[in-house]
């Protein structure tokens, strides 16, 4: 499967105004699978890598969360995405303490074909 950087949450902060959970921690990269959709009961890995100001990746635990509980099933620690409805978009965010990433969107669709027979 291709991999694509989604999108990237840089901060242009010294390290003195870091927070103290940060973990050294000033931007986000978010990577996801080259999808945009997820069919009902499919499941997607979210991944992120933290990284410190001079862009080196960080040590940190990155924690996912997302308000739509109702459309899909998320593991906080892992970023595995499991679609629980056949339609709607969920919205995603990455976080490692108080940096928090933008919003990830991803479309539900129903897999489920109709077919109609020629008359």
């Amino acid at each position: 499967m291709r991999w694509c950087t989604l999108l990237v949450v840089a901060g242009t902060m010294s390290c003195g105004s870091l927070p103290a959970d940060s973990e050294g921690v000033v931007s986000l990269e978010v990577i996801t699978p080259d999808v945009s959709t997820l069919p009902l009961g499919q499941s997607l890995t979210l991944r992120a890598r933290a990284r410190n100001l001079q862009g080196d990746s960080v040590a940190a635990t990155v924690y996912w969360r997302t308000p739509d509980t109702a459309l899909v099933a998320l593991d906080t620690t892992t970023g595995v995405v499991v679609a629980r409805a056949s339609s709607g978009s969920a919205r995603i965010q990455a976080h490692v303490g108080t940096l928090i990433s933008n919003v990830i969107t991803i479309t539900l669709r129903d897999t489920t074909t109709t077919i109609r027979r020629a008359r």
